[in-house]
């Protein structure tokens, strides 16, 4: 953790310099599909990987098991229910793709070829400081959307913004099963909302930024994680401010929540190992933060198997 605000530096830098508005809520949305097809792609896989690893357990197998799309289709047929005939397909397209660039069409699935995919998707899954920063960035986006922004937006678009809220809440929490993509469009209106507005979220990620750098200079000792993380309970302390004052809603607590927010995320990604004193930190800056997290948009969505996001769909 000596690498905490040197992190916290560089992820904000990166928000910064990756943002435009213009294309903010097509980015925002093809990073969130990614991530999920992604994720999906990965599960199905794994469960591909299992399935066959079970079977080629069985001491007499009758004949050798060869991979086509055929043996893609039963299997998904048989693990997957209750999706739609695209979804499906879908479904079935998209793991054949993947598995077949490993194992190739016609050729016999083996417990060595099985056992390689499984080292290959253990380094896909690494934690990357990289990850992190894109989750900060798709995290702040969705702040500023669903926070000062949300009363200016259309009802289309803020629609369309609780629809990418409850896709990514699911996928954070690996509940994610299935979801039916539709256009996000984003009108002339929106967008000129986006683009003059702009310079105020750009403002809140600056502070930010010069916060951290600040935070730098002083030159913390590393080895004591109250010392690094003055600069979280510096940011919860202003938030208890606003609250007593009744500002909390004002645009004067964006910054110190992106702080908070940033480095929950950060400390709290895998990329990150923690020792019992660092678990205790982000338990009670959860705790701290919890009252002041943003509740415009509480999401009461259950999760049920194979269940459906569809766009509309609150």
């Amino acid at each position: 953790m000596r690498s905490f605000l040197e992190h916290l530096e560089k992820i904000f830098e990166f928000v910064l310099k990756e943002t435009a508005p213009e294309n903010m809520i097509d980015v925002l949305q093809g990073k969130i599909r990614d991530m999920t097809e992604s994720y999906g792609i990965l599960r199905d896989t794994e469960n591909f990987i299992a399935y066959f690893k079970c079977l080629l357990s069985i001491s007499h197998i009758p004949k050798k098991i060869e991979f086509g799309r055929d043996l893609v289709r039963a299997f998904i047929n048989r693990t997957c229910t209750g999706l739609t005939n695209d979804s499906l397909d879908y479904r079935i397209e998209q793991l054949y793709e993947y598995v077949e660039d490993k194992i190739g069409e016609g050729n016999e699935i083996t417990e060595e070829c099985l056992n390689e995919m499984v080292e290959e998707m253990n380094k896909m899954r690494k934690p990357t400081l990289e990850r992190v920063m894109e989750r900060v960035r798709i995290a702040t986006i969705l702040k500023w959307l669903q926070g000062p922004l949300n009363d200016r937006l259309s009802h289309e678009l803020q629609d369309c913004v609780i629809f990418l809220v409850a896709v990514y809440a699911q996928y954070k929490k690996n509940l994610l099963t299935n979801v039916e993509w539709q256009p996000c469009q984003v009108s002339a209106e929106d967008v000129n909302i986006l683009v003059s507005e702009y310079r105020i979220f750009e403002i809140a990620v600056i502070e930010a930024l010069q916060t951290v750098r600040d935070a730098r200079a002083a030159n913390p000792d590393l080895s004591r994680y109250e010392e690094q993380f003055q600069i979280v309970l510096s940011s919860l302390d202003n938030l208890a401010k606003l609250e007593e004052a009744g500002k909390l809603a004002s645009f004067d607590s964006f910054k110190d929540r992106l702080i908070v927010s940033t480095a929950l995320i950060y400390i709290q990604d895998d990329f990150i190992q923690k020792d019992a004193e660092l678990k205790k930190l982000i338990q009670l800056f959860v705790s701290l933060y919890f009252k002041y997290r943003d509740k415009r948009h509480k999401l009461d969505m259950s999760v049920k198997s194979n269940s459906k996001l569809t766009h509309r769909e609150k």
